[in-house]
């Protein structure tokens, strides 16, 4: 029954456009909706000339939650493009990319005609802002309003993202984790310290939001709306969760000429146990691109390596102040902005007998470890591989490779005693 409800809200997007009113729509699911899950992800959506950042959006939100995770998600995907015609091909290029998620109950698609709108014309300038301005910003809010009431039945609590940002591994139980261990009451979350990405609400609250919204779409921005909204439920200031899980790729705004970056400081792709932090320094011969240099990773990696003009041959190797006996090992590459930055083919090495090659080091001996699968090595078993003390470690690439390079994280753990 599932699959079958958000193969009609997408197909009857397709085939219906002049659905009147989004609640008629929404009437329909709610007659027949068998599950309520624990997260509703909401995204309004407007195409851009130059750049279109939605379906990387989905791939991103569907690719970092795990099987279990993906069983308490539905996300919803807003078109608020005037244009049916923009929003008819927008629909299929969702149910084509992502058939199975919509099969599974994971994905909706909703519209609405711009006749359910309260007026965007004559509208008040409170804040010099250019007339097109004025009228984004409030169409911007009631495409909000209708997202959120819209949701406010799908599930126990509401996800504000916007279409144009990644997301960080397992984002799903790190909320739900935060969510559990905090005890005083809230009425907004953020997991991101942009915009209106990354908010968090109670479902229940999802109607008041909308109303809100709707009573000043034509006042303020909605950021700002947002932000008043919790004060007025004795909210003062917004709790936000450090590191953020949501990282704006977007650069190109909603008007479609003008060009922004806003990007998240306190962005983090990766959590968990990190491993032990022993003293290295790191060494490549992979050209640097801007200020990504191999120190950047270097455990405990306060950002990342970037490379270019990665070739046979080419190494990027970890040498130990001490020697170290190691137990597990984990690299990964790439990352969720730019997916096609991994290692595509080599391996890791463990190095002994440390020597000093003019101002950087390096070992004589190499051993090979493992191979890079998908970006990616890990070996948990190194008593196997070598039990004895080592002085580096060195990645080595085996083929060329036209992309870049990105070592987004080095975990390492140390055998104790």
């Amino acid at each position: 029954l599932s699959s079958l409800i958000t193969y009609y809200v997408v197909t009857e997007i397709i085939n219906k456009w002049r659905c009147s009113h989004i609640y008629r729509l929404s009437y329909k699911l709610f007659l027949f909706l068998p599950f309520v899950g624990y997260l509703s992800i909401g995204i309004s959506s407007i195409h851009r000339k130059n750049k279109y950042y939605l379906m990387r959006t989905i791939e991103s939100i569907f690719s970092q939650s795990s099987p279990e995770e993906l069983k308490e998600i539905v996300l919803v995907v807003y078109l608020a493009n005037n244009d049916s015609t923009l929003n008819k091909q927008t629909a299929k290029e969702i149910k084509d990319g992502f058939s199975s998620h919509i099969d599974d109950g994971n994905l909706l698609v909703i519209c609405s005609s711009l006749a359910s709108y309260p007026s965007l014309q004559g509208l008040q300038r409170n804040f010099w802002d250019k007339d097109q301005s004025v009228q984004h910003r409030s169409k911007q809010n009631v495409d909000y309003a209708f997202l959120v009431n819209f949701c406010a039945s799908l599930s126990h609590y509401y996800l504000m993202l916007e279409d144009d940002v990644v997301c960080a591994n397992g984002f799903l139980s790190i909320i739900q984790q935060f969510i559990r261990e905090r005890m005083e009451p809230w009425t907004t979350v953020a997991f991101s310290t942009l915009g209106y990405i990354g908010k968090l609400y109670h479902n229940e609250d999802l109607p008041k939001l909308a109303r809100f919204l709707l009573l000043f779409y034509d006042v303020m921005p909605c950021d700002w709306l947002l932000e008043l909204f919790h004060q007025s439920k004795a909210q003062k200031e917004i709790i936000t969760f450090r590191p953020s899980l949501f990282q704006h790729i977007g650069r190109i705004s909603s008007f479609h000429t003008m060009e922004t970056i806003f990007k998240d400081p306190e962005f983090q792709e990766d959590f968990g146990d990190f491993g032990d932090f022993p003293a290295v320094s790191c060494y490549t011969d992979i050209s640097v691109f801007d200020d990504y240099v191999p120190e950047e990773v270097c455990p405990p990696g306060k950002g990342v390596f970037w490379g270019r003009n990665v070739t046979s041959g080419s190494s990027f190797t970890i040498v130990f102040e001490t020697p170290i006996i190691l137990q597990k090992l984990q690299i990964y590459t790439g990352s969720a902005e730019y997916k096609r930055d991994i290692l595509y083919s080599g391996y890791v090495e463990l190095g002994t007998v440390k020597i000093k090659e003019n101002d950087s080091a390096t070992c004589r001996i190499f051993r090979r470890a493992g191979d890079f699968h998908n970006g990616t090595f890990e070996l948990d078993n190194f008593g196997q591989v070598m039990g004895e003390q080592i002085h580096c470690l060195r990645i080595q690439v085996t083929v060329t490779q036209k992309e870049w390079l990105i070592i987004r994280k080095i975990n390492i753990w140390v055998k104790k005693g």
